[in-house]
């Protein structure tokens, strides 16, 4: 998919520059427990644990997604993008949710960076004809449910805590006990991710390009958030702040069908000899 980069320096200059703050971020927020120290403890717990698997999983499959990516591998894109996403939908939450600490230039340069990759990688992919790069085959009725069913779980687990709040000019207990003024996992997951998973579901029925571009994107996001939430249950079960296991259980789960269906998406990718 090679063609599809027009500016190849650039998204690679970004990506290293986003690969090398990710990975100071994620050593320090990993090893150095004075990185949250002025975080309650549960959200310091699940910053650590989102840390090691920013460092362990998101970095490597960053930098090997573009290489691939720029031999032309359409896998290697979808990986690229998906990864992409997820980066700047965490360092939204780190930027705003996290108290102010040492790192906070870097939570500032790594937003700023996976941003302006995502846009070009998603301008560069849209001159493409990605609607043919798929067999007719494509499980695309499958594939549009299950992203509506996730964004339903997740618009019915916010909405849960945040309307009653509302109804009674209150404030969200995941609010107060973090010492936030909002909960930016709401903000982003409320206006921007879930409608952004609905979106890509009704394009790809109607076989819209944008639904090709961002079904499988959607899906390596959701695959690679789960896996992050998956290790914040076991750092706060480690920490001592909370033996509930069973969200990193659900969010298993959530891994291992998102894995399913876009290993069923990609696998009806065509040969790339003619990308």
């Amino acid at each position: 998919m090679n063609a599809s980069n027009p500016s190849p320096r650039i998204l690679t200059g970004l990506s290293f520059l986003l690969a090398a703050s990710l990975t100071v971020v994620s050593i320090f927020g990993a090893f150095a427990p004075a990185t949250y120290e002025r975080d309650a403890p549960s959200m310091a717990a699940q910053g650590m644990g989102q840390d090691w698997v920013d460092l362990f999983l998101v970095v490597p499959l960053l930098i090997l997604s573009l290489t691939f990516m720029l031999r032309g591998s359409r896998v290697g894109a979808y990986l690229y993008g998906g990864t992409l996403l997820y980066v700047l939908y965490s360092f939204f939450i780190y930027t705003f949710g996290v108290h102010f600490n040492r790192l906070f230039l870097l939570y500032c340069l790594t937003l700023g960076a996976s941003l302006y990759a995502f846009v070009l990688f998603l301008c560069a992919l849209s001159r493409q004809e990605v609607e043919n790069w798929f067999g007719n085959k494509i499980p695309a009725r499958a594939t549009a449910v299950y992203l509506l069913i996730v964004a339903s779980m997740f618009y019915f687990l916010w909405l849960k805590d945040v309307v009653p709040a509302t109804l009674n000019d209150a404030v969200p207990k995941s609010v107060s006990d973090y010492g936030l003024l909002v909960n930016p996992v709401h903000v982003l997951d409320l206006a921007i991710a879930l409608p952004g998973l609905v979106i890509a579901a009704l394009l790809l029925l109607k076989k819209r390009r944008m639904g090709y571009i961002l079904t499988p994107i959607f899906l390596v996001f959701v695959l690679i958030l789960a896996v992050a939430l998956i290790g914040m249950g076991v750092m706060l079960k480690l920490k001592g702040v909370s033996d509930d296991i069973s969200i990193a259980v659900i969010f298993a789960v959530l891994a291992v069908i998102s894995t399913i269906f876009l290993l069923m998406f990609l696998g009806h990718l065509k040969p790339t000899e003619n990308a």
